[in-house]
């Protein structure tokens, strides 16, 4: 590819380093490669499929492929539609807030018979009934009076931990009884007497009809300002667009409490949107979020999943347990799922695990009826619990206190079972370590195998061969597209430097010129108020000469009968003020030239002004560009 000396040069200057250019062009080298396809000039299809892909001519594409059939299909009378905006457009913030997922705990969507109570969402199959179909919203009529408190106390951990910056608060003063201006008791000042009196006789605006306020969230206009609520953030909401966020706020727990401008909506204005079944709902949510996560339990029952919370007071019977309001099944407090039998441990529980292990090595017993833990304090094998639960040390059966241990077991017989069973209990986790490394092994070697084949398989080695030249072609393709579009920003930037050095000479000549005429008119000026002034001093001269020739009498005979002259002390006067204009007329002249002086100055230096101020517009649009 051929490129000019010029182009040579600035593709020179990229590689030693382009920072020596303006950045304005360095933008622009992005810039100008953007087109209404956001592709470079320099792409083409035609060249990727047939340098890259290597796919001949016959062979379509599948926009190309699309747009055949397209045709075709329009040929044939068929007409094919697009996806619809509605479909595309997310539902309005006002829909029924009713189609929504439920805060439920249930099994996988992927694995229906699973009995996991991982933190899985409901399929959209698996929809509980009431909410399957969208319910159109009423206005809520009978209310039950539900307490709102753990909603405030949940406003207030949320804000405590994430320490929302609230705006301050508009202030607005409350309705005042106006007490009567002239009362002796009231202790206004005159300024607030003074307002008083001007706002009382203000005349009032006509008003049209009655205010009209409209809602921030839906914009519909209300004439009735109760039906509004207003927030603590002083927005307005109608009935219909709070109760959406507040079942929103249901829905998701991000929008958990409702929220305009970071302030949490009011339990009360909440309260008076929902009726007592959205009441109900909306407190469970927020029993159900202000909960951890590690702390929640669901319902384990694959049909309920319901969020079971926690309560203050515990079963003494069965501490561990939990009853899901709903179906009244049971779940684990520890492991999250189904409820064991009774005696049975948490298999989750490995702290109590840990203790057990100690005792079985210390010998100690469990109680049967409260579960603790007993130690043998004495020889015989009668052992007796807090609980006064009596019990035989050696089978655990429970102690009869007439017969003593209904099994009559031996002790010496039940520590050999005892000893028999703990080294048939450590043979057999031998065994299961022997048998998992086996298979461990088996498992490498296999995969070691597998490894082999492929390496070894022509089919792969082909195509990972044929991978590798597609790569390579690729990234020839790249380094050859970035060459053209290098060559092609060098040249724009050499052009455009080009253009506006030549902008930029003409309009210095321009300012060069113009500054020049400027000169030449203040000089003219000058000279032309010089030669006024001159012509001025001359008169001054001609007046002073013939008022004193008239004072000294000069120009009358001495035999003629002409009129005596009489020369007054005002002719002296003037003679004189004559004399002070003569003395002063060199300074006045030469303050004239210099206010003349001054003005060309300060109008050479807005001329210069001006010249910078376009000189700087004109690099402002070459950074632009």
């Amino acid at each position: 590819m051929s490129v000019d000396r010029r182009t040579r040069n600035c593709l020179r200057v990229e590689r030693e380093g382009f920072s020596t250019m303006l950045p304005a062009l360095r933008a622009r080298s992005h810039l100008d490669m953007q087109y209404k396809t956001a592709q470079p000039i320099e792409y083409n299809d035609d060249d990727y499929f047939r340098e890259v892909l290597q796919l001949d001519g016959l062979i379509q594409t599948e926009i190309q492929f699309d747009e055949r059939l397209n045709k075709e299909a329009e040929n044939l009378g068929i007409s094919i539609t697009g996806p619809s905006a509605d479909e595309r457009i997310d539902s309005p913030p006002c829909e029924s807030p009713f189609n929504q997922s439920h805060h439920t705990h249930t099994n996988s969507s992927l694995s229906q018979e699973s009995d996991s109570t991982g933190l899985t969402s409901r399929s959209s199959n698996e929809q509980l009934e009431i909410y399957s179909l969208p319910q159109p919203w009423k206005r809520p009529t009978a209310r039950r009076s539900l307490s709102f408190h753990d909603y405030e106390k949940f406003v207030k951990q949320i804000d405590a931990q994430n320490k929302y910056p609230l705006p301050p608060p508009i202030p607005v003063s409350p309705p005042e009884s106006a007490p009567s201006l002239f009362s002796v008791s009231s202790k206004r000042s005159y300024i607030s007497i003074k307002n008083g009196i001007k706002t009382r006789f203000r005349r009032k605006p006509k008003t049209s009809g009655e205010q009209v306020i409209s809602c921030i969230c839906c914009r519909e206009e209300f004439k009735n300002s109760s039906t509004l609520r207003t927030l603590p953030c002083t927005h307005n909401y109608c009935e219909k667009c709070l109760r959406v966020l507040a079942i929103q706020g249901c829905k998701e727990e991000s929008k958990m409490p409702p929220r305009c401008c970071s302030q949490a909506i009011p339990g009360n204005t909440i309260k008076s949107v929902l009726d007592k079944e959205e009441q109900s709902l909306f407190m469970k949510s927020v029993v159900q979020f202000s909960t951890p996560w590690e702390s929640r339990i669901f319902c384990p029952n694959t049909a309920c999943g319901e969020f079971i919370p926690t309560l203050g007071k515990v079963d003494p019977k069965q501490p561990f347990e939990v009853v899901c309001r709903t179906c009244g099944d049971k779940a684990c407090s520890i492991c999250k799922r189904a409820a064991h039998p009774g005696g049975q441990d948490c298999p989750e529980d490995y702290e109590l695990e840990a203790v057990l292990r100690m005792a079985r090595n210390e010998g100690w017993r469990r109680c049967y009826k409260c579960r603790t833990l007993v130690e043998l304090s004495q020889g015989c094998s009668h052992i007796t619990c807090r609980c006064k639960a009596q019990f035989c040390y050696i089978c655990g059966a429970v102690w009869d206190p007439s017969v003593g241990c209904p099994n009559y077991c031996n002790g010496e017989e039940m520590l050999e079972r005892r000893r028999l069973e703990e080294e048939q209990r450590i043979a057999e986790e031998e065994k299961e370590k022997l048998a998992r490394e086996e298979a461990e092994k088996l498992e490498a070697e296999e995969r070691a195998a597998a490894e082999e084949r492929t390496r070894k398989n022509a089919t792969l080695n082909a195509l990972r061969a044929c991978q590798i030249n597609e790569r390579d072609r690729f990234c020839a393709f790249e380094r050859k597209m970035k060459w053209i579009m290098w060559t092609r920003h060098g040249r724009a930037k050499i052009d455009i430097l080009d253009r506006y050095g030549e902008l930029s000479t003409k309009m210095k000549e321009r300012h060069q010129r113009t500054s020049t005429h400027l000169e030449d008119r203040q000089v003219a000026a000058e000279m032309e108020l010089r030669a006024t002034l001159k012509q001025s001093e001359r008169s001054v001269q001609i007046r002073l000469k013939h008022m004193e020739a008239y004072c000294n009498g000069l120009g009358r005979s001495s035999g003629g009968y002409d009129v005596q002259r009489i020369v007054t002390e005002k002719d002296l006067r003037e003679l004189g003020q004559q004399y002070n204009i003569r003395d002063d007329l060199g300074r006045l002249h030469q303050s004239r030239i210099n206010v003349m002086r001054d003005k060309q100055a300060k109008q050479m230096e807005n001329l210069i002004v001006r010249q910078d101020e376009e000189l700087k517009n004109l690099m402002v649009k070459q950074n632009q560009e």
